[in-house]
Parts: structure tokens; C-alpha cells; sequence
């Protein structure tokens, strides 16, 4: 089927005429990470140390996105373990929220272990980098010893760190560099802010929805506003008919859209209730929403909120149905590590076809319209589980479609207290949609689908996964390690889809 040139759904159906309406979206957290050079000159080649530094700092500056990061740096590299105290003092002014050590030759022991001292009265994440050097004649610099020198004293004193050996010549240097800055950026970033739970609590029986809130505020920094489905219902009255009409008529006549059977009145309220909770979410900076989408917003408001939070998401506000935080948090730690264009989504495992090695993933019809299929459209529809009970008495609105192909990373942060992770990398291929609502069939990169499968039932692990574009393992791995989460390995599967607890 031909793709319309003049579709695209980079930026959503209808979020050009939420940014008209809702707060604007709050300025980018900034993370200062600092880059300090030590060396010694009473032994080395000072001049070839002091060139090598300035190059280092001309190289990282390249590497770090102005629009996320500023760097601070030493003038020269630091000899002494007084200079060294002094400078980091000076750092503590700004609020440094990451630390770049430059290996620049061998250095003293005692600067070392002053280093060792304030970072771990200052735990921030830690970047010990060097690289080759000249070869014949005399031993120049020495940085490889000076690097395993200094591990050497931090590993002794407890030091959590993550270390390269790579000049900024090489192939790999820039993205090793952007892994570890963007551990530093998430870290920040996310600290002491919120998320929103609209509906309050998670939906009945939903077990491993819940996340330990202390755990969560102490690992993460992340606190929880609860609120009532009144506060947000209330809040959308501020929005105009007009503007309601205006985004209905869009998304209803746009290109894209192949069908609709839910009545006026529910795409309205589905309408102005997604405009309160991202109009929410903006004027209170929250990195995300839960969404207690049942049963509250079937009962007594008479819609399904998946079309709801779909059209949230569109406007970079995470939104996790089923008030589940473990998802939440996942979306919210993918949608910063990939600055916003992960567009994270929430979905079961819903199908195993181990002969294509396909993975299939559903969910009710909340995805973001950024991810439609072009070649296959969108549908408005009525909740597709409830008219299993009663096609008459089902409702909306939800929008269901095939996901558009493309690289992804699929990962939760486990229950109860996102202390584990299980994260793989796929493919989204070309299938029929297999289930009615958010549907995607996704191909491991590395593993089989069966050896997926035997990870998730033989640990018993949580039930909704999160779907974030691009290939993120290696990013998320390394914040892992300075959030202290443990990765759950991949089992090998048998030749059967059978298997026992671990």
C-alpha cells in the first residue's frame, strides 16, 4: 500500500493542537558534569600532558549536547592532593552532578585517595578515562598505570566507578562517552520530582502494579502525587468546547483514520480528560502519570482512558495504564535516557510464534499516535475487552493500530521495589494484527523468543512490559549500575515451551 507523502505521524495526530491549549512544556534539566585532569610534572612530559588535556576538554565539549549538559572543567591538570581537595570544593558550589577524571599521567597516591574521600562523601557517578601514548623511547606519561593505579585506591576505599580506555579519536569514544553522561543526566534529572497517579491507587488485583514508595523516593528520587479522579475531571473544565471540537474533527477526519464506532459524547470527555492530565502534568512538572484507567472511568465517567492517555503521550508525558509504577517508571527512566525519543509505550505479552522467533505484544488501544503504522492507519473503537461481556454496553474511546516497524528495547523495572530489571532488544516486523488494539510482533536481536519466554514464567515476572524505540540496552546497563539495580540474565530455553520456578 502507498504511503501518503504528506502523512506523517512524527509528532502525533493532534499534539499540535494540545500545545495550544494546555502549559507549556518546562525547560530541560541541565546536568553539570565536571572534567578534572590529574597528572604529575616532576616525572613526566609536562608539555605533552598539558596538550593532551586541553585536547580532552576541546573533544568532551563536542560530545555533550549543549541543550542537556554543562561542563566544568580544571584549567590545568591538578599534582597535589591540596589542589585536588580545593578544586572539588569549588565544584560543590554549582551542584556538579557528575565527575570526568582525565587521566593525564601517573600521579600520586595521596591525590587518589583524596578523591576516594569525596566521592564517597559526594556520591555522584564517577568517569575514570585514559588512552594510549606515544610508543619508543622514554615512558612519557605513564597513563594506563596511573588509571589502574587510581581504580586500585578507589576499589580499596569502596568507590563505585565506571572507567575508559579510549582516545577521542576512536570509533566507540563518543558513545561511551554520551552512555556514561546520560546515567548522570537521568540521575539528576529525575531527582526529588514526581509522578502523577490519577485515580489515586492501582486497579483491583493488579499486585504487581505496586511499587515499595520509599524504595522507589530512595533509589530513584522519585516521590508520588496521588490524586483523586474529581481533581483532574474538575481541572478539564477549563477547556473550551471549541478547542475540544477542534481536536475531535482532527483526529477523526485525518488521513489516517480508517474507522470509528464510539458515540460523540465519549470522544469529547475522552478528549478533555486528556487535556487535564497533560495541563496537569505540565503545570506540575511530573515526569509521568498512572493511569487508574478501570474501573472507576467505565463506571461512573462512562469512557475507556486508554484514547485518553494515548494522546497524553503524544505531547512527551509519559502515561502507564493500570496505574502500574513499575511500568511508569521504566517510561519515565527511557524517556529521559533517549532525551525524549524513546516514546515508550506499555504492553502484555500476548503471543509466542517460536517458529518465525516473533514475539507478540498488545495492549488495550493507549499507545501514542506517534507510533501508527502509516501504511495501516488507525481506528477509534470501543474497548475491545469489554465488548467480550457486551458489544451494547462497551464504550471508548481507544485507538488501535499496528505499530510502525523499527529497532526497540523492551524492559520493566520489577515489583516490589524496581531493585531488578530484565531488558532485551528487538525488531518490530511487518505482521497482521493479531489481537484488536496496540499491536506489535517483535523479533529478539539476540535471543530466541522461547528463551524470553522462559525467563519471564520461570522467574515469574511482572505482566506488563514497556516498549521503548531504539536500542537502549547498553544505555540503561550502565545507569543500572550506578542505581545499584541488578540485571536478570536471559535462560537458554528447551527444545519445549516447559519449564519450572527458579
Amino acid at each position: 500500500m502507498e504511503i501518503l507523502e504528506d502523512i506523517s505521524t512524527e509528532n502525533g495526530i493532534v499534539s499540535h493542537l494540545f500545545e495550544k491549549v494546555i502549559a507549556p512544556k518546562p525547560s530541560n534539566y541541565i546536568a553539570k558534569i565536571a572534567l578534572v585532569g590529574i597528572g604529575l610534572e616532576e616525572h613526566f612530559d609536562w608539555q605533552s600532558i598539558l596538550n593532551n588535556y586541553a585536547n580532552a576538554k576541546t573533544e568532551l565539549r563536542k560530545v555533550l549536547p549543549e541543550e542537556r549538559f554543562k561542563l566544568f572543567t580544571s584549567k590545568e591538570p591538578i599534582q597535589s592532593k591540596e589542589a585536588i581537595y580545593t578544586w572539588l570544593k569549588e565544584m560543590q558550589a554549582p551542584g556538579i552532578d557528575g565527575l570526568i577524571i582525565y587521566q593525564a599521567s601517573f600521579i600520586s597516591g595521596d591525590l587518589a585517595a583524596t578523591l576516594a574521600r569525596w566521592l564517597n562523601q559526594n556520591k555522584i557517578p564517577v568517569l575514570s578515562w585514559s588512552h594510549d601514548e606515544v610508543t619508543g623511547g622514554r615512558l612519557s606519561n605513564n597513563r594506563l598505570c596511573g588509571q589502574n593505579f587510581l581504580l586500585n585506591i578507589f576499589n580499596s576505599c569502596g568507590v563505585k566507578y565506571s572507567w575508559l580506555f579510549e582516545s577521542p579519536e576512536d570509533e566507540e569514544f563518543a558513545g561511551n562517552i554520551l552512555k556514561f553522561a546520560k546515567s548522570v543526566y537521568v540521575k539528576a534529572s529525575i531527582n526529588q520530582k514526581s509522578v502523577g497517579m490519577m485515580g489515586g491507587f492501582r486497579v483491583p488485583g493488579f499486585y504487581d502494579c505496586e511499587l515499595n514508595e520509599l524504595s522507589l523516593l530512595n533509589r530513584f528520587g522519585i516521590k508520588v502525587d496521588r490524586l483523586d479522579f474529581d481533581t483532574i475531571w474538575q481541572h478539564g473544565k477549563k477547556f473550551s468546547s471549541n478547542s475540544i471540537q477542534e481536536i475531535k474533527t482532527e483526529l477523526l477526519s485525518h488521513p489516517l483514520c480508517k474507522f470509528n464506532n464510539v458515540n460523540d459524547e465519549q470522544i469529547e470527555k475522552s478528549i478533555r480528560l486528556s487535556l487535564a492530565m497533560a495541563d496537569y502534568a505540565r503545570l506540575h512538572d511530573y515526569l509521568g502519570i498512572g493511569l487508574k484507567n478501570w474501573p472507576e472511568l467505565f463506571d461512573t465517567y462512562g469512557i475507556a482512558g486508554d484514547g485518553a492517555g494515548a494522546l497524553v503521550q503524544d505531547v512527551g508525558i509519559p502515561v502507564a495504564d493500570e496505574s502500574d509504577m513499575g511500568a511508569l517508571l521504566t517510561m519515565v527512566i527511557m524517556n529521559q535516557i533517549s532525551f525524549e525519543k524513546a516514546i515508550p509505550t506499555l504492553v502484555d505479552l500476548s503471543l509466542i510464534n517460536k517458529t518465525d522467533n516473533r514475539i507478540g505484544f498488545w495492549h488495550c488501544g493507549g499507545a501514542p499516535t506517534k507510533l501508527i503504522h502509516p501504511e495501516t492507519g488507525y481506528e477509534v473503537r470501543n474497548h475491545s475487552i469489554l465488548e467480550n461481556f457486551d458489544v451494547d454496553s462497551s464504550m471508548g474511546m481507544l485507538l488501535e493500530f499496528l505499530h510502525k516497524q523499527g529497532k526497540v528495547t523492551i524492559a520493566k523495572y520489577q515489583y516490589p521495589e524496581a531493585a531488578k530489571v530484565l531488558t532485551w532488544e528487538g525488531n518490530i516486523l511487518p505482521s497482521e494484527m493479531a489481537f484488536r488494539g496496540s499491536y506489535a510482533e517483535v523479533k529478539p536481536r539476540k535471543n530466541s523468543s522461547g528463551d524470553i519466554l522462559s525467563t519471564v514464567l520461570n522467574n515469574g515476572l511482572d505482566h506488563h512490559w514497556i516498549i521503548g524505540r531504539g536500542y537502549l540496552q547498553k544505555d540503561l546497563n550502565e545507569l543500572n549500575h550506578w542505581l545499584g539495580i541488578n540485571n536478570i540474565t536471559i535462560e537458554t530455553s528447551k527444545d519445549h515451551l516447559y519449564g519450572h520456578s527458579n
